[in-house]
């Protein structure tokens, strides 16, 4: 743990690494080298049914419906490939405090971020378990400001506010439960 700031170098080192979970963004350049939708298809199926979602296939440019979606549809598109929590880990906010925070710092120059939100843990799941896990992860991200789109995409749009002070909101909160357990365990 890399630890900068004013505070006592002792307070912030670790004791030991923990793993919570893993994440993965990518960034799709809109004027890169590469049509942005083949760039996506030749990444994984999940991106490209979001590139289908989001981009006119033919030209590569936004999809109509997606551009009038957005506040200022004008740079990259970031998407929030996964968010996987280890299981001990979940149910506290840290995920979307995590996720939330990634965004927020990978996000410069992007119009939106995107996902899709779905068991990413790899656990067979029927159909029916995935459209649960799915109402409840698309309940998680938007307490960070993703908003339904289309076909069970998700986008933040990254020009407005909201998303800025719901992170900040969810920062609180598990702040906050860091604080009840932390006097809880000093009893």
């Amino acid at each position: 743990m890399a630890a900068y700031g004013d505070a006592d170098q002792d307070t912030l080192d670790a004791d030991q690494d923990i793993t919570v979970g893993r994440m993965s963004f990518v960034r799709v350049r809109m004027y890169g080298p590469e049509h942005p939708f083949h760039a996506m298809d030749s990444y994984t199926g999940d991106l490209c049914r979001i590139g289908e979602t989001v981009l006119d296939v033919a030209t590569g440019q936004w999809a109509s419906a997606f551009e009038e979606a957005l506040a200022h549809p004008v740079g990259d598109l970031l998407v929030m490939d996964r968010v996987i929590l280890e299981p001990a880990w979940r149910g506290f906010g840290l995920g979307p405090v995590l996720a939330g925070t990634a965004i927020r710092r990978l996000s410069a120059d992007c119009v939106a971020v995107a996902c899709e939100p779905g068991s990413a843990d790899g656990r067979d799941l029927t159909e029916a378990e995935h459209r649960e896990a799915a109402a409840k992860l698309a309940d998680t991200w938007s307490g960070i400001g993703f908003e339904s789109f289309a076909d069970g995409v998700h986008i933040l749009d990254c020009h407005l506010q909201r998303p800025q002070d719901l992170l900040a909101e969810r920062q609180r909160e598990f702040k906050e439960l860091c604080r009840l357990w932390r006097d809880h365990h000093r009893r």
